[in-house]
């Protein structure tokens, strides 16, 4: 039987909590050598730790993505160093994400064992951690394709879908869509259409165009805007990217040449790309 205040109960208390040698003798010391209070203990001075470091940024962290058959789920997870993020306990954190992503039964985790972890892990490194967004991506018609990068803090899941079933099983269309992952996460569009384009984010791009072509002869004004806006549409919209494998070709034609041979028509239903750092709109 392991004795109460002894070198054992100290080490079986950092094995269950993680938290260094000296909080855990304290911990044991103010819940009256109570294992299980001691870990309350440990998990509210986490918190109050944790509270303190609110005000700290945390631009480290991991992006992290996966697919479940019909269901796909992304995270981004943040820390305020770079060797944090590479530590087993920082990435144990983003798999666990994942896992209550999948678990959830809408869009937003609300897990109060994933709280918990954060707390316990902010207070075990002394860093400020948090889990700062996640999307779950649902397919109904097409097949989710993730792609994320070799430094993992950038993240990418397309879903593509053909009119005919027995296409999507097919090695080319496979090989199609991990292509199209790779293409978002490099080329970062903005939508996958002209159709698509926010109305405010293109009368804002037309306000500066305006502003680049005054004192020019009025006959040619329009022309150059539109000129600019065709441009404009083709950094932005996936489809009329230029595919990063072959500058000759646009994504749509890429599209159009894989569909050919399986006599079917492709399309992109939809992409989501993380990328660790970036802003991300209320």
């Amino acid at each position: 039987m392991t004795t109460v205040g002894s070198v054992d109960t100290i080490k079986a208390l950092r094995e269950r909590t993680g938290a260094g040698m000296m909080d855990c003798k304290a911990a044991l010391r103010d819940a009256g050598n109570d294992i299980e209070k001691a870990i309350d203990v440990l998990r509210k001075k986490g918190m109050a730790q944790a509270a303190k470091r609110a005000g700290r940024e945390a631009k480290e962290g991991l992006v992290a993505a996966r697919v479940n058959g019909a269901k796909a789920a992304m995270v981004e997870a943040n820390c305020e160093t770079d060797f944090v993020a590479r530590t087993d306990d920082f990435k144990g954190l983003v798999a666990m994400a994942l896992e209550e992503a999948f678990a959830a039964a809408g869009p937003a985790i609300h897990s109060d064992k994933l709280n918990r972890r954060i707390a316990e892990l902010s207070g075990k490194i002394g860093e400020k951690i948090l889990l700062k967004r996640v999307k779950v991506i649902q397919s109904e018609k097409g097949v989710l394709f993730v792609y994320v990068h070799s430094n993992n803090k950038l993240g990418v899941v397309v879903e593509l879908a053909a009119a005919k079933a027995e296409s999507m099983k097919h090695a080319s269309f496979g090989e199609l869509g991990k292509n199209l992952a790779m293409q978002v996460a490099a080329s970062n569009p903005m939508c996958i259409s002209r159709a698509q384009v926010p109305s405010p984010a293109l009368e804002r791009e037309k306000a500066i165009f305006r502003e680049e072509v005054k004192g020019k002869p009025e006959k040619l004004v329009e022309k150059i805007i539109q000129g600019k806006v065709n441009k404009f549409y083709r950094a932005n919209c996936l489809l009329e990217q230029v595919f990063i494998r072959d500058d000759k070709m646009t994504v749509q034609a890429l599209l159009d040449r894989a569909a050919k041979p399986l006599g079917d028509t492709l399309e992109v239903k939809q992409f989501v790309r993380f990328q660790l750092g970036e802003t991300v709109s209320a």
